[in-house]
């Protein structure tokens, strides 16, 4: 995993849950926050696997627009 500056965004609830940060991340926050995409890969870490009520994070690699 290369080294990058993390964005982490909790979560919980279903597959479906998970979906919807991922959509509202990219719709909502990227736009207001002055960051865009860095280059690596997206993580997915899960706390709690449960597939109805699991408990996770989602870590977006970002870097300060210019």
């Amino acid at each position: 995993m290369p080294a990058a500056t993390w964005a982490v965004f909790p979560g919980a609830g279903t597959n479906r849950s998970l979906q919807d940060l991922e959509r509202r991340v990219v719709m909502e926050w990227f736009p207001a926050s002055g960051y865009e995409y860095g280059s690596a890969p997206d993580v997915e870490v899960y706390l709690n696997p449960d597939p109805e009520n699991a408990q996770y994070e989602v870590w977006i690699p970002v870097i300060k627009k210019a």
